[in-house]
């Protein structure tokens, strides 16, 4: 029904063995903000001019960088581009630089130990001024009174990091920027914040998955949120856990926002539409993803517990051929 999402997996033939991760590594939502900060690094590139005028490099921004691996990523396909990495935990930093030493790249990267919240990461990138900031953070709403651990938990309707990217990115402004997000965490939401600044969706990328380890502990919280989608229909869970582990299938999404262009009134909401396939997957399953209706380009996956296994052996390297 749905093509497979390790079909994608190609971008990351450069970051198997030596290359490192950490130990909170979830390889589908750091493949798919790869492919959204893709699209969002075209948009902000500078033409160059007809007159020899060369624009400055590209200097990329990505928050809660963990191994490095979308920015490093981006920095293997725009060749005089500079990456400033920031993650509150100071063993990702030093994971994450090292890796840019194995990919031949640590003379155009710089990961820093920093807390979005601080007024010394403000400073930091209001001195930076990037041209493109990438955020692939924790998204796992967390329920009142508990607390999960710090790389899955992002407060009560999973968007706290990337609310405040947003917030960072209306200081900075960007030309674009990359965030990946999830049905679990209020997705018209996200969209609203951004084009509150100034930011419009110009595609969206959506993977259907089965829950895990974190998602999976909060599933009666989920159950209970207005705003968090998941499909607890017997096709749609036998499709993503063909095991039998699968208690409900959700949506990882992402998408690349750029400097919003003048809205016709006759355009639909970008982020009615999103809520509506969120909508559509609850009560009708993968069926709804087959042909979404959105004023933008809309891509569609599956990822199944096998394929999962097949992506995480590969990065791991345990085995050399993603379709065995």
């Amino acid at each position: 029904m749905l093509a497979s999402f390790l079909d994608e997996a190609g971008r990351l033939r450069a970051f198997v063995p030596p290359f490192r991760f950490t130990s909170f590594f979830s390889p589908e939502d750091t493949l798919l903000c790869a492919v959204a900060s893709e699209a969002a690094l075209s948009r902000a590139r500078s033409p160059r001019r007809a007159n020899g005028w060369i624009p400055d490099p590209m200097r990329i921004a990505e928050l809660t960088t963990g191994s490095g691996l979308v920015g490093l990523y981006l920095l293997l396909l725009e060749h005089e581009s500079r990456l400033a990495g920031l993650d509150v935990d100071p063993t990702a930093v030093s994971i994450a630089a090292r890796n840019a030493r194995l990919v031949g790249a640590s003379n155009r990267a710089r990961f820093d130990c920093a807390d979005l919240w601080s007024d010394t990461t403000v400073a930091a990138l209001t001195a930076y001024r990037p041209h493109l900031v990438i955020c692939n953070p924790p998204y796992v709403p967390e329920p009142p009174g508990g607390k999960l651990e710090i790389e899955a938990g992002a407060g009560p309707d999973g968007t706290a990091h990337l609310m405040r990217t947003i917030e960072l990115a209306d200081k900075v402004r960007p030309r674009s920027i990359a965030l990946s997000w999830c049905s679990l965490s209020d997705p018209g939401r996200v969209i609203r914040e951004a084009e509150s600044i100034g930011y419009s969706l110009n595609s969206l990328f959506v993977v259907a998955i089965a829950d895990g380890e974190y998602s999976g502990s909060v599933h009666d919280y989920l159950r209970s949120l207005p705003k968090a989608f998941i499909c607890e229909g017997k096709d749609t869970i036998d499709a993503v856990a063909p095991d039998g582990s699968g208690r409900f299938a959700y949506l990882l999404m992402a998408g690349d926002f750029s400097r919003a262009r003048p809205r016709n009134d006759r355009d639909e909401d970008s982020a009615h539409a999103v809520e509506r396939i969120c909508r559509e997957f609850c009560d009708c399953g993968l069926s709804a993803l087959r042909n979404p209706i959105a004023p933008v380009p809309v891509r569609t996956w599956l990822l199944d517990r096998w394929d999962e296994l097949r992506l995480r052996a590969y990065l791991h390297g345990e085995n050399d051929n993603m379709s065995a």
